[in-house]
């Protein structure tokens, strides 16, 4: 799920009839040749989540596809709104019903027989049931400009992808992302992941890497460093 810290989002599909699960990231099915989905089942108790991703017919010799997923994080929050150890969230502010729907597209080129690069644009839109006290935005990397677009009513982001195999087994990913809330004072966050994936089995992969981000705060500007590290299995 693209609202959470995931390690890596996956730019195939699954084909049809096949799933794939791992530590932090989401289980996903493919529905058909055309069409997979996902969702974090853990999560669902206390984010409710769903996504759709749909593979086009080819556009200027670009492989196309699209990804749409809707996030409910009202639950969580309303979880994190006390005092003391676990709130990040004064109680004295009433937490609303929160939807954000995302959209992206992405175009992908195949460079070589081991090599992929692809590009990604997407709009994410949100709902409040009543307009949130600025007061209550939780300053963290990853989670502040996700949940920025309850404040700001829509959010861009930008992302390009670089994949491609190192050895037999072990494969590379690493991405620029850009996610901007324009017309918010603290609108700007930058995020670069790299990624190993060691394949230990058909079924089985590790995955290891690191998340830098740099990001606009309501403190001020702030850069942060973060470990990755995921366990993926198919079946």
């Amino acid at each position: 799920m693209s609202f959470l810290c995931t390690t890596a989002a996956a730019s195939e599909n699954l084909p049809k009839g096949n799933f794939e699960t791992g530590l932090f990231q989401p289980l996903r099915y493919g529905l058909s040749e055309k069409i997979e989905i996902g969702t974090h089942p853990v999560l669902m108790f206390f984010i409710p989540n769903l996504a759709v991703q749909k593979r086009h017919p080819n556009w200027a010799g670009l492989a196309l596809a699209s990804r749409h997923s809707l996030v409910v994080p009202t639950p969580l929050l309303k979880m994190v709104t006390k005092k003391g150890v676990g709130g990040f969230i004064s109680p004295e502010f009433d937490v609303p019903l929160m939807i954000a729907l995302k959209n992206e597209i992405q175009l992908k080129r195949t460079l070589n027989d081991s090599w992929i690069l692809s590009g990604t644009a997407g709009l994410t839109l949100s709902y409040c049931s009543k307009k949130l006290d600025k007061r209550t935005t939780i300053d963290l990397p990853v989670v502040f400009p996700r949940l920025g677009v309850f404040y700001n009513g829509y959010g861009i982001n930008f992302r390009l992808d670089f994949s491609g195999t190192l050895l037999p087994r072990l494969d590379l990913l690493t991405d620029l992302n850009v996610l901007l809330l324009p017309g918010m004072e603290e609108g700007f966050a930058f995020e670069h992941k790299s990624l190993l994936t060691w394949a230990l089995s058909n079924r089985t992969d590790i995955q290891i890497g690191y998340k830098l981000i740099f990001g606009e705060y309501p403190f001020g500007v702030q850069w942060h460093l973060l470990p990755l590290l995921d366990i993926l299995w198919r079946w």
